[in-house]
């Protein structure tokens, strides 16, 4: 059976070059897996509800989770999001420079507030770069 992937990461990642890089790193790691990507159901109407449980069933469906962090940051979703996975015992990888990580201790994220700050300057930021 195919393993599945959830990549859990900024949401002002989204369909920018970053997510593209970072699946790159997901592919590398985990090359017959299907990957569950959230930036692909933003439409879907359970999760315009309730996006964190919406999250967590995807999470729950998937063997592993994958994460990153913004200006290394983990913003407030992420942080619930590996937590949670972790609560399931499920294993949990931080990409790191282009690699994938093995992490097995909760994380600590920031507040909504302040995920919402660091979305602002990280958009700045990539407005450049990519």
């Amino acid at each position: 059976m195919r393993k599945s992937i959830y990549y859990a990461h900024a949401m002002c990642m989204y369909r920018w070059p970053a997510e593209q890089r970072e699946l790159a790193a997901i592919r590398r790691r985990f090359a017959r897996a299907k990957i569950v990507n959230p930036a692909l159901y933003d439409r879907h109407p359970a999760k315009l509800r309730d996006t964190i449980h919406f999250c967590f069933r995807l999470i729950d469906e998937c063997d592993v989770v994958v994460f990153s962090r913004i200006f290394g940051r983990v913003t407030a979703g992420v942080g619930l999001e590996v937590n949670h996975a972790l609560d399931q015992c499920k294993p949990v990888f931080e990409i790191a420079g282009g690699r994938l990580v093995s992490r097995s201790r909760k994380v600590r994220f920031i507040s909504r507030t302040a995920t919402i700050r660091l979305y602002e300057k990280w958009r700045r930021v990539n407005l450049d770069w990519d």
